[in-house]
């Protein structure tokens, strides 16, 4: 897992009170009002990927048998690395890395109730600066995924994410997924990204055989862009109730 701390919150077991139970890392990430509770009281948090949401920085880490769990270990096949330039999509969409100085920006787009509706983890309501750094920084800390800022006619408008490891029983695979700022809506980007960023992602990862993607069942816009870009319902999602999991095949798209 990846930590994030203030400087002056240095925590040791002796700063824990002896009555406060050790949770586990496997109990899950906590809810949206504990988030709010441990922000307001200075505890250290940590985002875990592999369960996509916050949990306690001193938390019991029972889940480190699980292979998903290695984040930050150099990975056996060769992956692009993240480029601190812009990434052309087409002429009107690029990509570049999120940088400290879009704090205003990202939390601008996403400290939005509505956006948060359909994601995997509950929205912090609201999405204070420390959170949306460490957010910025950890989308940056691990080549267990990439995930870019999304520009549409050079201005920032969302993010795009490609995850790698997401199948344990197969490793030529990795999931994209994506978030638009309300602002934003209804002018078909995540359409247009979906489809361009599946292309540049098979392009500049020859060893994906597959793409994934997990949608809510009732966040029919992104079912829409993902089926138009040729990505095929496969079932219910078996890590999310009322999710489904589409897939892309490389033999299916000519690259």
């Amino acid at each position: 897992m990846k930590k994030f701390r203030k400087p002056s919150q240095v925590i040791s077991p002796l700063d824990i009170p002896a009555q406060t139970p050790m949770r586990a890392r496997s109990a899950g990430v906590i809810s949206a009002h504990d988030l709010a509770m441990y922000e307001a009281d200075g505890t250290a948090l940590a985002f875990d990927p592999m369960q996509q949401g916050w949990v306690r920085a001193d938390c019991d880490d029972d889940l480190t048998f699980a292979p998903a769990v290695s984040f930050d270990t150099v990975q056996p096949k060769p992956r692009t690395k993240m480029s601190a330039d812009l990434i052309p999509l087409q002429p009107q969409y690029l990509l570049r890395a999120w940088g400290t100085g879009d704090l205003e920006t990202y939390k601008a787009l996403l400290d939005d109730p509505e956006v948060w509706r359909f994601m995997p983890e509950d929205y912090p309501n609201p999405l204070s600066d420390d959170m949306a750094m460490a957010l910025i920084e950890l989308s940056n800390a691990s080549n267990h995924h990439q995930v870019f800022a999304i520009l549409r006619d050079g201005d920032v408008v969302g993010q795009v994410r490609l995850e790698y490891d997401v199948e344990p029983d197969n490793g030529a695979s990795a999931e994209i997924s994506f978030w638009i700022g309300r602002a934003h809506w209804g002018k078909g980007i995540g359409r247009d990204v979906v489809k361009l960023f599946t292309k540049r992602s098979l392009r500049d990862n020859p060893w994906l055989t597959s793409l994934i993607a997990r949608v809510h069942e009732d966040n029919v816009k992104s079912m829409k862009s993902l089926l138009n870009a040729g990505y095929v319902v496969e079932g219910a999602d078996k890590k999310r109730a009322n999710w489904v999991q589409l897939r892309l095949q490389r033999e299916d798209t000519g690259l």
